[in-house]
């Protein structure tokens, strides 16, 4: 069950596409919400600054900045970039989401293009990629992978951020899209604010992605872009103690799922968790060698279906890694869950 889960994500899928010949001429703003970033700003904004779309803008909202970010992102005195500066807070809104109201507001285009102050786009034709994916929907659902590094936590995090993005992008293509990464997602600006921003989310920690997302996506308003060349890149976590709060930050919006939506994202874990505990009790029990057999079988159909979209989508995966890397996946989502249940989430910065 838990492999035809997978095909069928994987057969939504279409392979790469080029970047298109014939640029969008709509004005696109953006968005980074910033707080104390001067140090990732200097090393990843330039990626965005040199895209070779005709007609953008760049709006940094400074949230409170007190590491000199505003001072740096005056020295650059580029044309397309702006500041934004705030200096509190608003009452009942979360800081981040906050400033990205504020950013969206103050946007000349009616297209929001959102980004974080720690990632790069993977070539200088990430907006005109996501501009193209668009086509006429009011959103666009981009990838954002994370860079290679050495080591068993960087080589997992591969694994679970190509895994997360083969769900949402996998669903929102079948017509049931339930989130996106702020760090790549595009969106009408007057979709945003005709139906009320973040609504009753505004107050929430996250979810100015994914619970946005299940708010104002539909089948029929909804596209993804899958082209390597609009994809983000990020800097990943250092230190499992660094990647554990991280995720426990992301997966907190999980609370807020409609029930239909962890309804979907639960067959995974619990057919593989099923078959995992199957396999170990039929061994025991009964023929140890036809067991291991499909147990073989099976390994090797997961390990090609991950195969192909690290081909797809440029992401390095190691094919005696992934079964492994299953096993800690799934033992990672009982930990998390249970951890994220039982344990508040801090306050974003």
């Amino acid at each position: 069950m838990s492999v035809a889960y997978l095909l069928l994500l994987l057969c939504s899928i279409p392979f790469r596409k080029t970047l298109p010949e014939t640029i969008s001429s709509e004005g696109v703003t953006v968005l980074i919400a910033a707080h104390n970033e001067r140090e990732n700003l200097s090393q990843f904004l330039p990626s965005v600054l040199n895209q070779s779309y005709p007609l953008f803008e760049i709006i940094v909202v400074c949230d409170r900045c007190t590491d000199g970010t505003v001072s740096y992102l005056k020295s650059l005195s580029n044309k397309n970039l702006r500041i934004i500066e705030v200096n509190g807070k608003t009452q009942g809104v979360h800081p981040k989401k906050a400033a990205l109201q504020t950013g969206i507001k103050a946007a000349r285009y009616d297209w929001i293009l959102l980004t974080d102050a720690d990632c790069r786009a993977a070539s200088d034709g990430w907006i005109s990629g996501m501009m193209a994916a668009k086509e006429d929907k009011a959103i666009c659902l981009g990838i954002s992978m994370y860079e290679k590094r050495p080591g068993f936590l960087n080589t997992f995090i591969q694994f679970e951020t190509l895994f997360t993005a083969f769900q949402y992008t996998g669903w929102a293509i079948l017509g049931k899209p339930y989130m996106a990464v702020g760090r790549n997602l595009l969106y009408s600006k007057q979709l945003f604010i005709n139906t009320g921003g973040f609504g009753k989310y505004g107050g929430h920690l996250g979810g100015d992605d994914d619970l946005l997302i299940q708010r104002l996506a539909t089948g029929r308003n909804t596209t993804v872009c899958i082209n390597t060349e609009s994809f983000t890149l990020s800097r990943p976590a250092e230190g499992f103690s660094v990647w554990w709060r991280q995720k426990h930050r992301h997966l907190h919006a999980g609370k807020k799922y409609p029930i239909g939506v962890l309804i979907n994202l639960c067959i995974y874990p619990v057919c593989s968790t099923i078959f995992y505990a199957g396999i170990i009790y039929s061994g025991i029990s009964f023929n140890f060698a036809e067991i291991m057999l499909f147990y073989i079988l099976r390994t090797c159909i997961f390990i090609s279906i991950f195969v192909c979209m690290g081909r797809k989508w440029n992401v390095p995966v190691s094919i005696f890694f992934l079964p492994i890397a299953e096993i800690v996946y799934l033992i990672y989502l009982l930990f998390a869950g249970l951890y994220n249940t039982a344990v508040p989430i801090k306050k974003w910065k």
